[in-house]
Parts: C-alpha cells; structure tokens; sequence
C-alpha cells in the first residue's frame, strides 16, 4: 500500500460536517492523469460502464476531436482490463451516433399503443406529465399499483431502487425476469451457505494483478454452465482465465456445448441442461469416499458435514452418469482432481439459475468448494464486498437511499407473498406480477416505470402474456436509448438516455476496485443519464428535508461521502484499489461484530441450511429433475423430443442490445439455433436453413447452425431477437415475436420462487419449407 497517499486523501467534510475517513488504497496514483493532449486529440481516461451495457467497467481512452468521438481504445494502464476491450466497445462509435438513437423526451396517446405516433416534447412536458399520472394512480389505487423494473444488471443497478422508494412502491425489480432467475439464486444460495457471495480468485482485487506476491493461480478452474472468453459476465473478465491457464491453471468445464475453454479442458463434462446439481453431489460423494475433504476446514469452520457425508451417498457417480448423460469415469476422475488439488475455484454462469430450483444447484456447487476447503486462499473462492463499502455499485441494500425519501408506505405489500424465500430477500415476484396485472389480484398493476429493460424481447419469458399484460396498463413510462419492440408496444412517455461516453459516474457490478465515469463528449440531443432522470423524477415526489444534492457531481460526491473520496478526486485518479486480506474468516474480517468465521446464522459454511427448513425444503442440496425433461415427462418428450437450452452469450451482442451496430451484425446476422449435423439430418435440416422450434408452451423460428459441439439430444438457442432494421410502421414491433425463443419458455419459478426453466425445456425442429 501507498502509505504516502492516506493524508493526502482525507477529503474534508461531509455535507453533515462529519470527517472524511481515511482513504487507504494499494495503487498509487502519482504520474497518473485523466485526461491530456496527444496528436490533435483530448484523450480523456475513463471506465466504460453502460449504456449500451455488459456486466463490465473496462478502462478505456476515449480520443475526442471538436467534441466528437473519433476513436475508443482500451486502456493497457487499468488493471482491470489491462488495455483489452471486446467488439462491442470498439464499435461503441456505432451505437453512439447511430441515426436512431432517441434524442429528445417523446409522448403517445394510450390508444396509439403500438403505432408509431411518438411526438416529440421537452423534458417539463415530460417530468409534468409523469408526476401528474403516477399521483393519480397513487391516489386512485395506492403506490403499490406502480412497479418500477429495470433491465440486466447494467449502471441502473443499483440506482433503480431509488425511484421505487421515490414513487412510494414497494415493487421494484428486474422486469418480467421469471424467477429473478439472473445471479439473485446464486446470491441466495451463498448468503444461506457462506453469509455472502464469494468469487473466484483471478489476481483482480490486486492493482499489480498476476504479478503480486500474494497471489497463486488457481490449480484448477471449474467452469460451469459459462463461457468466460464470451461472456464476460457478472464482473469476470473471460481473459483472467486465460492469463490464469498461463500461470499454470488447468480446467474442468461443465457444459452441454464443447465451447473454446471446454476443448482446452482437464475433463470436459458435456451434461444433459438442468441437471447440474446431480452432478455436483456427486463429485462431494466421490471426493468423501476418496477422503479426500479438506478435514480441518470442515472441522474448524463447516456445520452439518455429518449430515451431508450421509445425504450425498446417493449420488454415486454411476446414477449422476445416468441422469446427466455422462460417463461415470469422467464424474470420478474430475473428483479426484479437484479432491487432490492445492487450490480451485468455481467460475458459474446463469444456467444455473435458468432451471426451476436452479438456487439449490448454486448451493451443491458451493458444498464442493468447502469440502475441499477452497475458501479465502489465494486461487479459491473469496469474498466479494464492495470496495470502500459502496454498496450502490454492486450489491445494492435499501438502506444506500434510507435518508433520500419518506418510507415506503407499505412495504407489506411488496408482490412478493406467495414465495418464502422472496419474502426474506425483500424482493418482488416477477411472475405474481404479471400475474396481477392479467388478473388484478391480490391487486392490480397500473403504471409501469422501465428502465433499459426490453422486457418483450429479452428476459421475459412468456411474451405473448407479457405484450397484452403491458398494452392494457393504465400509464408506462420507458427509459432508453433506442426505440425497441417494448417502447413501441406499450410506452405513452420516452425518455432518452445518455451513454457512457456522455455522462459522469462511478463504476459497479464489480467488488474489486472503485472507478470514476468521465464525460468526453456532450450528449447527442437531450439525452440525460438514468441517475439524472431517476433523481429529477423523483424530487417531485419528496419534500425538501430528503433532497440531498443539486447536481449530478453533488449526487455522487452523496454516494461516496462515506468513502473519503469525492467524484472529483476520483476522477482524476481514475480507479482506487482498496486494502485486501484473504483468509478473512480466520481475522474476524466477514461478521459484524468481528467475530471468527463466517456471516452466517451458525457462524460457520452451512452444508446443513436451518433456513431453508423456514421454506419448506430440505436442508441439504438435493436434485429435482427439471418439470419438462426427457425424465419428468416422457409423454411431452414423444412429441418434443430435444432438450432446449437458450440464452448463450454470443460475440457482438448484450442481451437485446447492438442489434442497430453494423459490425456487430456483420459477426451474427441473424438468430441461430446450435443443433448436432447427426440430429439435423434426422429431421432433414442443413446448414442454415430456417427452421421451426416449438412446444407445448409456443413456437419460434430461427436458423440452424449444425455442429459437432452441441449435445445430439439439446439444441442451443439465440435469445433476445428483434430486428431494428425493420419499419416501427408495419405492425410486427420490429418482428419481435418471429424469432423470440422465449416464446417457448413458461413465466414459472421455482417453488420458493427463485429461478426458472429457461435452459431446460423441450422442443422439437423441423425446417420451413420456402
């Protein structure tokens, strides 16, 4: 650590007239410079962090030329990204001038829904018009009859919250998401498992990274259910596995897709989709019957070893073949080497959410990194807590924004009653609130407030529900950067946002570091960030003792009065490492009161979860069989014959986002569907012919890409298809509904309402005939 830079940063006062605490950072900042001259050009240093979005904030430099950006590059000075970028940000350029971003606020009447009336208006027209509608819904139904609903995990993450507390409602969340089924499972899972969410250990939360003394690459990464060096998700960089593989790191990949780090791997486990946590009891049952546990962390900080030792001889590695459709000396041999390793660590992915008990799949996964100890040592799985404490940037609470408005009236009434574990999490059910918004019961939904969220084309399963649910709403407001098929489907009020390269902020999605957005260029029209939009709606709904902040520096100079910085000082440092321990459960570094152990109700790793007895459910990990499987239905199997997985992440695209980006089409222009050449030509379908997937739920079509990489009885779907290229005047809202493989996905979570099938349906394929 820098010592020389702790009195140098004790930043005054907060607005309260506390002292600022001192700031203690790894990285030194000297020689360091934000912004400066070079070739013609004002280089402004910056952290790209949404819109258009990832799950990411990589260090960029940002060339400008008579305020426009001419060029982006990747900063080789951030340890974050170390000067990579992916397609996405190099062709930023492209989604920043496009010709149809939104400009200005826009209005519709409600019976144009649908049509592409928009007109334009000014932003007091707009903020007018929304304060006036959402207090009459209030008045005339309760605030509760509002629900606010962002987009995935992007900048408005841990702002949304905010204009929920705003409006009143206590219904707030990621829009239509059945299940909340995106890392809010596995956030559960390891809160009742380990007291907090754990990551693995890629050298990130150290400036100097690969190069630091502390640090030892991970003998061996267990990639599950993720493609790293595509992905890019959840705050992971794909090439810290990569850099860890040259350090010495070996693989084990878990997957029904061999995918690049797949064929780079020790043991490649090609399992049948929604049976993952089949096979994770059974690498535990293995590696006991090995004795190969790690005895002294189970005897010193694990609780109801004894029980789960008994639970999982069960799980032979003979029926975890059987039921994932792998061989059982793959199941042995990947026990063994994660059994005999000196260090491992889990990179997940969503599909363990996308299955209907898809949290309990998180919890099996974590048994097996403490079983064989593989917590808080370098390589392992270690805690991610906000840098500095900045909750807002990364895993939001509701006491960042306690002091900014009233209480929520009635919190009570949070849509949530029908699901324990919702109901402990404080968190909405997607799925009972389009449930009330079809049926008006327990109450009915009127006004919707979006946020970056292409709920019709992306995370809502179940679309043909979702457009007629939002069509027939009272008011919608939507926030965005281009009109998408959800805008002009249901929204009476446009408000346009600014990209990153037009704004200022601070980093999130990400625990290790904390990181200024610097504005480069002004906005294009009278686009305004989330953060301003969501704070200048809301100060219509406040009194003057909750406001705060004047302006968008003073908003977050709020957010880190805490912290010992304020946006200036740390936009020109640029990003701040905090102080990092390992072995943090062993210092009283993971309790409050400073206790040894970990943050959980016993104090110690919970192989057996008292509280999931709360919920009804066993308290060990235990497999379910997805509710549509080869297994569990065998009558809908003879007519759907392919298990479905959908979603993958693919080169080029977030989500919905970057289908307007020319480069970004250029690598994948259309929807595809991975199928096996010796399943295709089952069904006579070839390279790139137009197929047709369907099921009991609905129907879809899309373009067949046969390979050898994909399991012969799965295929692999694109998701989030629409096509902007289309006229918003011909009816089809961008033909949003042709290629939607959500379609085919039910709105139904898990039975304490956490995840949902979205990778474990079935199907069948047959190729359109011209």
């Amino acid at each position: 650590m820098d010592e020389g830079r702790v009195s140098q940063e004790q930043l005054g006062a907060q607005a309260q007239g506390e002292a600022k605490p001192v700031v203690k950072t790894q990285d030194d900042p000297t020689g360091r410079k934000w912004t400066w001259e070079e070739d013609g050009y004002t280089v402004i240093r910056s952290n790209a962090r949404s819109g258009p979005g990832c799950h990411d904030n990589c260090g960029v430099l940002m060339y400008v030329k008579d305020g426009v950006l001419e060029k982006i590059e990747g900063d080789p000075e951030n340890p974050y990204n170390q000067g990579r970028l992916c397609p996405r940000c190099l062709a930023f350029k492209e989604m920043l001038y496009h010709k149809d971003r939104l400009k200005y606020p826009m209005k519709r009447a409600r019976e144009d829904r649908g049509k592409n009336t928009f007109e334009r208006i000014s932003w007091d027209e707009a903020y007018d018009t929304i304060e006036r509608e959402m207090k009459r819904i209030i008045e005339e139904y309760g605030a509760h009859a509002i629900w606010v609903t962002q987009g995935t995990g992007r900048d408005i993450n841990g702002y949304g919250p905010l204009m929920a507390q705003y409006f009143g409602t206590p219904n707030y969340g990621t829009g239509f998401l059945s299940g909340q089924a995106c890392y809010a499972p596995r956030i559960f899972s390891t809160a009742l498992k380990a007291g907090g969410l754990f990551v693995c250990d890629y050298s990130q939360f150290f400036p100097d990274r690969y190069d630091d003394p502390r640090w030892e690459a991970p003998e061996y990464i267990l990639i599950w259910g993720n493609n790293p060096t595509v992905a890019n998700s959840d705050g992971t960089l794909g090439h810290w596995v990569v850099e860890s593989m040259k350090r010495g790191s070996k693989l084990i990949v878990m997957d029904p897709t061999l995918t690049w780090v797949a064929g780079k791997a020790d043991v490649f486990l090609q399992v049948r989709p929604g049976t993952d946590a089949a096979l994770a009891l059974a690498l535990c049952n293995q590696i006991i019957e090995d004795g190969l546990e790690d005895k002294e962390f189970i005897d010193l900080w694990c609780y109801g070893f004894d029980e789960f030792k008994e639970h999982v001889k069960e799980y032979t590695a003979s029926r975890a073949a059987e039921i994932c459709g792998v061989d059982e000396e793959l199941i042995v041999e990947a026990a063994r080497k994660i059994g005999n390793a000196k260090s491992a660590c889990l990179q997940w992915g969503v599909a363990m959410d996308h299955t209907s008990e898809g949290f309990i799949t998180g919890m099996a996964c974590f048994d097996l990194m403490a079983l064989t100890g593989n917590f808080e040592k370098p390589g392992t799985m270690v805690a991610a807590r906000p840098a500095y404490n900045m909750s807002v940037t990364w895993m939001p609470n509701e006491k960042v924004w306690r002091e900014c408005s009233a209480p929520v009236e009635h919190p009570e009434l949070c849509m949530n009653t029908k699901y324990p574990a919702l109901k402990a999490m404080a968190s909405t059910s997607p799925d009972m609130l389009l449930e009330a918004m079809e049926t008006g019961e327990p109450y009915p939904i009127k006004a919707m407030f979006m946020m970056q969220n292409n709920a019709i084309t992306c995370m809502g399963a179940q679309p043909q529900r979702i457009l007629p649910a939002l069509q027939k709403t009272e008011f919608n407001v939507c926030v965005d950067l281009f009109l998408t098929p959800t805008i002009l489907a249901c929204a009476d009020i446009v408000l346009p946002a600014a990209c990153f390269a037009e704004r200022i902020g601070i980093t999130g999605h990400q625990p290790y570091a904390l990181g200024s957005i610097a504005q480069a260029v002004e906005p294009l029209g009278e686009c305004r960030s989330d953060q301003r939009i969501i704070y200048e709606m809301g100060s219509r709904f406040i009194t003057d003792e909750y406001k705060h902040w004047d302006d968008e520096k003073g908003f977050y100079d709020y957010l880190l009065r805490k912290t010992g910085f304020d946006y200036e000082s740390l936009k020109e440092r640029v990003w701040a490492y905090p102080e990092f321990e390992y072995n943090k459960h062993e210092k009283g570094l993971l309790r409050r009161k400073g206790e040894l152990g970990f943050a959980t109700s016993t104090g110690r790793y919970n192989f057996y979860c008292p509280e999931m007895l709360h919920f009804g459910l066993s308290p060990l990990a235990t497999y379910e069989e997805p509710p549509e499987s080869p297994v569990s239905r065998p009558d809908l199997a003879e007519k759907y014959p392919l298990v479905l997985t959908t979603g993958a992440r693919i080169w080029g695209f977030f989500h919905s986002e970057h289908r307007q980006s020319p480069s970004m089409r250029k690598i994948h222009p259309d929807p595809t569907v991975l199928i096996h050449p010796e399943t295709a030509a089952k069904y006579g379908i070839a390279d790139g012919d137009w197929v047709k997937l369907e099921n009991n739920f609905g129907s879809c079509k899309q373009k067949a890409k046969l390979t050898v990489r994909i399991r012969k009885d799965t295929v692999s779907a694109d998701h989030a298809w629409w096509f902007p290229e289309r006229d918003p005047e011909d009816g089809t809202l961008f033909g949003v509904m042709e290629s939607n493989i959500n379609k085919l996905v039910p709105m139904r979570p898990g039975k304490v309402g956490l995840g949902a099938s979205y990778k474990s349906q079935l199907c069948s394929i047959a190729k359109i005939e011209e």
